[in-house]
């Protein structure tokens, strides 16, 4: 899955050195020059155009310099700059929300779960290969669902733990899934109420 980051006026993506267009994120193509000499972008897919000022190229630069090293094991002391000059260059690239690619693809099932950081909620739509896609929130509630679940065609089957919000999106959005309850959050439920060491005998 190829995973967009919107920087001004342009969508860059890992690997890619053209500038894309950022009403649909589709790469642009050169479309002559301005007076001023500029190169000139067109989308040819919703026929918005663009320059590329020096700003944006700057700030391409920095993104790709950051994004280098974040995911890379790379550490700070071995890059060709400075401690001081990455932190001051790429402090607004942690501000930055990536965005997944929409494919229109219908997947078979769909696991839909929650998962916090701090004060921050990321709802997370995954299939068994790789991540769909994500919404961020304050926490897991009936509007932030819906708003992740808008976002991608309905599966055949949801499977999910049961969240009472989760529920309620489902049933709006998407209500000819079918949904099934996670194995895990069934086995945390039956240890939450019977324990590890159950007194009772099974009937």
């Amino acid at each position: 899955m190829k995973i967009s980051y919107s920087v001004k006026a342009c969508v860059v993506k890992k690997g890619d050195n053209r500038p894309r267009c950022g009403v649909c994120t589709t790469t642009l193509v050169k479309n002559g020059k301005t007076s001023a000499g500029r190169t000139r972008w067109r989308c040819t897919s919703c026929g918005a155009s663009t320059t590329q000022t020096p700003p944006d190229i700057t700030a391409k630069a920095q993104f790709s310099m950051w994004l280098d090293w974040l995911l890379s094991a790379t550490p700070q002391r071995e890059l060709p700059v400075a401690r001081s000059t990455l932190y001051d260059t790429t402090a607004w690239c942690w501000k930055v929300v990536p965005q997944a690619e929409f494919t229109g693809e219908i997947h078979r099932w769909i696991m839909l779960d929650g998962t916090y950081y701090q004060d921050m909620c990321v709802l997370i739509a995954v299939t068994e290969t790789h991540v769909v896609d994500w919404q961020f929130c304050d926490r897991e509630k009936s509007v932030a669902w819906e708003a992740l679940l808008a976002k991608m065609p309905a599966p055949d089957i949801a499977i999910i733990d049961g969240q009472r919000g989760l529920l309620a999106a489902l049933r709006k959005i998407w209500p000819e899934t079918k949904i099934q309850r996670c194995s895990f959050h069934i086995q945390l439920t039956d240890t939450k109420y019977l324990t590890r060491r159950p007194v009772l005998e099974c009937l």
